[in-house]
């Protein structure tokens, strides 16, 4: 590909290059030739007023000695009166391209002339009398060698910018070209599995942001990797850890080594651990659809406060066994969003803040109207959010707790699940944590379609 487009460049700027040339050649040439027509036609007159001077004062004897000494000097002339050729210069080619109509005209009196540069000769006819008659001079330059250098000149000219502007284009389109062979390369390392490369483009055109746009891919790929692999150590412990509790009670169970007492709290053991196990399940399950878009999606207008405040009374024996403090102040609230769908937000949230706060700790719940969407805050005393931990929170798998030791059950599901549910619901979430008080989510959601 990187082939390719060196190619493409270099075969582009060729033909720009070519073109302009070729015009500029074409317009110059065309300026050229009417400009030197005009200068080669004063001239012309000018000389030939002279000659017909000459041959006025001392004859066609005069006119024929200096006719000889114009041999060296590019003109044709010729001389005719009303029988024909008088005189000529030395070595004049024949002169049938003058036809007869052509020189009885400037006998008569008439100037005749042919400047243009082409297949037909270029000359000027003056006509001029004397005491023994009427005559015709012609003369005509010898253009043939002037124009062949001028043309080989210009030919030479052209070679040489071409052959200068491909070599420049040449070298310029590498520069051009290299930094892509090293993002490609980049590329196919990233695709091997390595997540630690780096370009190092320091250019601010597109190319420098391409660079910069693939340095922070590689960033987030690596993050996400890391998540990834966090992810598979946090859930096959979750899951290890209840089968083999599991496991260990049924064949208790089983070879009778659990006195008939004890045998009642094996099996509620047991449930516990497959009830932990159906809600990583289904967690897992939940988000897969909800990304993959596959969640039924229903939104209308409906009373929110309503639901923020049944959500929190239907989760009253989990907060009250913390005995936590609940701070509820909601005005009459209308938003537009899936009434469902937002209930496993609030009860993702309201069990966070019941999870991770202190016993005797504190839930505030506030709501506010900005016109054009509502704002809800859900605040609790507690565990703190790291600052550097903020920008993960809403990715798959993360947990702030990565040790398999925490006292908390989380799979890092939780918030990745609020965090789509409000994307979808076109909505946006943040948090603020501050060391040692509190930490607030913050949700804005849209009141009208």
């Amino acid at each position: 590909m990187i082939r390719s487009i060196y190619f493409k460049n270099s075969l582009n700027y060729f033909l720009v290059i070519k073109v302009s040339v070729i015009v500029s050649f074409i317009i110059t040439w065309l300026f050229f030739q009417n400009q030197f027509t005009q200068i080669q036609e004063n001239d012309i007159i000018n000389q030939g007023k002279a000659m017909i001077s000459l041959y006025q004062n001392s004859g066609s004897k005069g006119i024929n000695n200096y006719l000889q000494t114009l041999s060296p000097i590019p003109y044709d002339v010729y001389l005719y009166d009303q029988h024909g050729l008088v005189l000529n210069t030395p070595n004049a080619p024949k002169t049938e391209k003058l036809s007869g109509k052509t020189i009885r005209d400037v006998i008569t009196g008439n100037v005749s002339r042919q400047m243009k540069i082409g297949p037909q000769d270029m000359f000027i006819g003056l006509p001029f009398e004397t005491n023994t008659g009427r005559y015709a001079l012609f003369i005509k330059p010898r253009l043939d060698g002037q124009i062949n250098q001028l043309r080989k000149i210009l030919l030479v000219f052209l070679l040489i910018v071409l052959f200068i502007g491909l070599s420049l284009i040449l070298i310029t389109t590498r520069f051009l070209v290299k930094p892509l062979v090293r993002i490609t390369n980049a590329t196919k390392e990233l695709a091997r599995g390595n997540f630690h490369i780096h370009l190092d483009v320091k250019s601010k055109d597109e190319i420098g942001q391409l660079a910069q746009s693939f340095n922070f891919m590689v960033e987030e790929l690596n993050n996400t990797e890391q998540m990834r692999k966090d992810f598979v150590a946090n859930v096959s412990h979750d899951f290890q850890s209840p089968l083999t509790a599991i496991k260990a009670m049924a064949i208790a169970l089983k070879e009778g080594a659990v006195e008939s007492a004890e045998q009642k709290h094996y099996v509620e053991l047991i449930e516990q651990e497959s009830e932990r196990l159906s809600n990583l399940t289904k967690q897992l399950l939940n988000l897969s659809m909800l990304e993959a878009n596959k969640s039924p999606f229903h939104p209308k207008r409906y009373r929110l406060d309503r639901q923020l405040r049944n959500q929190l009374v239907a989760m009253q024996t989990l907060w009250m066994e913390r005995n936590l403090e609940i701070d509820f102040d909601i005005p009459k609230l209308e938003v537009y969003a899936d009434e469902s769908l937002m209930n496993q937000v609030w009860s993702n949230l309201y069990s966070n803040a019941i999870k991770y706060n202190n016993n005797h700790g504190k839930i505030s719940v506030r709501g506010y109207d900005r016109g054009d969407h509502v704002e809800v805050l859900i605040s609790n005393t507690g565990h703190w959010i790291p600052k550097e931990d903020i920008p993960y929170i809403f990715e798959r798998f993360y947990r702030v707790e990565k040790a398999h030791t925490r006292t908390t059950e989380s799979y890092g599901l939780g918030l990745a699940v609020v965090n789509r549910i409000i994307d979808l619901n076109n909505g946006k979430i943040s948090v603020d944590s501050i060391e040692g008080k509190e930490t607030t989510f913050r949700i804005c959601l849209r009141n009208n379609e």
